[in-house]
């Protein structure tokens, strides 16, 4: 008897689901990222894009999965005169649509971005009383470096929302007010996403 025939298909059929296990995604994941915010057209002029950070976290039933989380970015003004520093934070919703390409390391998505932000400045005296919305379109591409552990590597583009408020200092009290505004913004994500739970 030919033994080597049905040894070779066991260890095949090990090492596929061996490769499957590896592979699998945890339905939860936590994730993490460096976070770039660029802002252009009539929303917060003179006002440059900026770095920061964002975490959330991930629920994945299937190719379509929600991400909620908090994000952070600095930014810095063209105005020399203005020794202020201002940084926009708050919360965002993001869905993502897995492409099936086949690939258990490599997987495309395409994605959406609502975050409701508010803007806040380095010394404390100044304040912003409006909301600023941003909705962003775009996509990205996972990479997978263990059984629990991706790259992410995303972008979106969209449209940008300042609702018309005061601009408030705590020493001086209102110094303007202003109408609603838009614009676009940019938004680059590299971080890493981990699975947690079975």
């Amino acid at each position: 008897m030919n033994w080597t025939r049905p040894l070779f298909f066991f260890i095949a059929a090990t090492a596929a689901f061996s490769d499957l296990q590896a592979q699998s995604a945890q339905a939860v994941s936590l994730q993490f990222s460096g976070l770039y915010n660029g802002l252009f057209g009539n929303v917060f002029q003179n006002l440059n894009g900026g770095a920061g950070v964002e975490a959330q976290i991930r629920y994945t039933p299937s190719a379509l999965s929600f991400g909620l989380g908090f994000q952070y970015t600095g930014h810095g003004f063209d105005d020399p005169s203005f020794n202020e520093s201002a940084h926009l934070y708050g919360g965002f919703l993001e869905p993502r649509y897995r492409i099936h390409t086949g690939s258990n390391v490599l997987a495309p998505y395409l994605s959406a971005r609502f975050a409701v932000l508010k803007m806040g400045f380095s010394g404390g005296d100044l304040s912003v009383s409006s909301t600023f919305l941003q909705l962003n379109g775009g996509g990205g591409l996972l990479y997978r470096i263990g059984s629990r552990v991706n790259l992410d590597l995303g972008a979106t583009y969209g449209y940008d929302h300042l609702g018309a408020g005061t601009f408030d200092s705590k020493t001086h009290g209102n110094i303007r007010t202003f109408d609603e505004a838009s614009g676009s913004n940019v938004v680059v994500r590299v971080g890493f996403a981990v699975g947690i739970g079975g």
